[in-house]
């Protein structure tokens, strides 16, 4: 659902309708009196152009939304409301229980040596909202999902564009917004009734000019040498407006000055009037970016469609919470779907998986088949139809029954960790290495071909009788030999050394591992250890 965000300003109603919370897809700028007569004839003809299949966001400029900063003492959380709504009815001559309304806590302030926690409150009468919402639902919106003060939006469009506090200067129509920000906060917030429309009135009083012709000379001409005389009184009044407003903000935050100043509304538009503006401050000021595809009056409303989870909302409390059941079925709609797709895409994968163990099962049946086939074949030769080599290649293919290679492969590679790599995987040459556990016990002594021929025996073949004598006692396990590197920043190599030993010591078929060298060396720039392990391996046989 693409989202609309509405701009209620002072003399004009602005919006933009955005796919997603970044692509604009349309626009639209629309003169307003104030009168809500003339806010349910513009909305109308937006529904005409845009439709009303939309999500509304609805910024407001307006007297009738009240924002007042206090302190309270820092308390629990459970224990801050009700100081806050006491707090608050010192502040204010309308009952809190007739007005929507939130707070947003600033952070702690030191107030004359004590700490206290900064609180801006933003509210306004039900009945206002009420209207608000009448006009809109008139015009066929149904879904409204934020009322707000624009002079939150701001801070979206500053994101990131200063160090410090900064202020926005918003020069509307009849009144000029003055916001100051710290930490993605709004700390100060101020109309001036001196706006753009107060030049216009100065040429109509000063020169004789009609309303239509000092709004054209405005536009036109600005601040040059025939219209600066005129306008110069209704300047200053803004800027010393604007020059007290800091000062009295620098004062309470004495570690928080304001950094930067940005410039934006229509009166920024009006010639000379930046530059004028810019000479008068000791502050760096400049002009906020403008998204492609709007011009600079349109920053609020784009700003409402890029964060609207992040503004104070003006709603009452039975639309928000309708709008979250809304929120939630919508939630629960593309669970369902999500969830029924990993189902669909497990199943495929389970199936699959299946039928890979089905054909490696019959490949390893079919290959145990054929094994014992020749085994048995072999049973039935008689031993005087061996020749020496007949038998070497006899005793390799009974000796491919031990798997304990392969498996520590397997082994190794689903536990070794990612900064060590192995160079080479030795086993000993010998199937048993003497250690301290068989250190003492008599080796088999090997055969020794008999000198001379004998009936029915090839010359030089030794006698079979004895077969066992052919081959080696066997043990339980091997020696192996790793070598390998361990990468990584150089704090850590030796720790993920041991760590793969101690992973190799807890494996159940790893004994006696121990580091027979380690060497720190310097490989394409970078520290590395140069390692070989020696441990007893658990044979495996199938």
């Amino acid at each position: 659902m693409d989202i609309l965000g509405i701009d209620i300003g002072t003399v004009s109603v602005k919006y933009v309708r955005c796919k997603g919370t970044k692509n604009i897809v349309s626009k639209g700028d629309y003169p307003y009196s104030g009168d809500l007569d003339d806010l349910e004839m513009i909305f109308s003809d937006i529904k005409v152009k845009e439709g009303t299949n939309l999500e509304v966001l609805i910024g407001i400029t307006s007297e009738d939304i009240i924002k007042k900063t206090f302190t309270i003492p820092i308390l629990p959380k459970k224990e801050q409301k009700e100081v806050l709504n006491w707090s608050t009815t010192k502040i204010l001559t309308t009952p809190l229980e007739d007005m929507v309304y939130e707070y947003l806590m600033l952070g702690e302030v030191d107030e004359k040596g004590v700490k206290k926690e900064e609180v801006l409150f933003v509210g306004t009468r039900k009945e206002y909202v009420n209207s608000v919402l009448s006009v809109l639902k008139r015009a066929e919106f149904k879904q409204i999902t934020l009322i707000t003060d624009i002079a939150f939006t701001y801070n979206q469009a500053i994101n990131g564009e200063g160090k410090g506090s900064v202020a926005v200067i918003d020069v509307g129509g009849r009144r000029t917004g003055l916001y100051i920000y710290d930490a993605k906060n709004l700390m100060f917030a101020r109309e001036i009734l001196t706006a753009s429309e107060s030049f216009s009135d100065a040429l109509m009083s000063g020169s004789g000019y009609s309303y239509d012709e000092a709004e054209q000379y405005k536009r036109e001409k600005g601040f040059n040498e025939e219209l600066t005389e005129v306008l110069r009184l209704p300047f200053e009044r803004l800027d010393g407006e604007i020059q007290r407003t800091f000062s009295v903000y620098n004062q309470r935050y004495p570690d928080k000055p304001i950094s930067k100043v940005f410039i934006a509304g229509r009166g920024a538009n009006i010639p000379n009037f930046f530059e004028r503006l810019k000479d008068s401050m000791v502050e760096e000021v400049g002009y906020l970016t403008v998204p492609v595809g709007i011009e600079s009056e349109f920053i609020p409303t784009y700003a409402l469609c890029m964060g609207r989870d992040l503004f104070p909302n003006l709603l009452p409390k039975e639309i928000k919470e309708r709008g979250k059941e809304e929120s939630y079925k919508g939630l629960i709609r593309i669970g369902t779907i999500v969830i029924g797709a990993i189902l669909v895409i497990l199943s495929f994968n389970v199936l699959s998986t299946l039928n890979k163990v089905n054909m490696m099962v019959g490949i390893g049946k079919a290959n145990l088949s054929k094994k014992m086939e020749g085994l048995k074949v072999l049973g039935v030769l008689p031993s005087s139809s061996f020749s020496y080599a007949e038998l070497s290649a006899i005793r390799s293919e009974i000796q491919k029954k031990d798997i304990t290679f392969i498996t520590l492969l397997k082994y190794l590679s689903s536990r070794l960790p990612n900064d060590v790599y192995l160079k080479t995987v030795e086993f000993s040459s010998e199937a048993q290495a003497e250690t301290p556990a068989t250190a003492g016990i008599p080796k088999t002594p090997p055969v020794q071909p008999p000198p001379a021929t004998t009936a029915g025996q090839p010359q030089g073949l030794p006698k079979l009788a004895p077969f066992q004598a052919l081959t080696k006692a066997v043990s339980n396990d091997y020696t192996v030999t790793m070598k390998g590197y361990v990468f990584g920043e150089p704090d850590t190599l030796e720790v993920t050394l041991f760590n793969f030993i101690i992973t190799l010591k807890k494996s159940g078929f790893m004994q006696n591992v121990d580091v027979v060298s380690k060497e720190i060396k310097t490989i394409k720039g970078k520290k590395v250890i140069e390692f070989s392990i020696t441990a007893r391996c658990l044979r495996y046989e199938v």
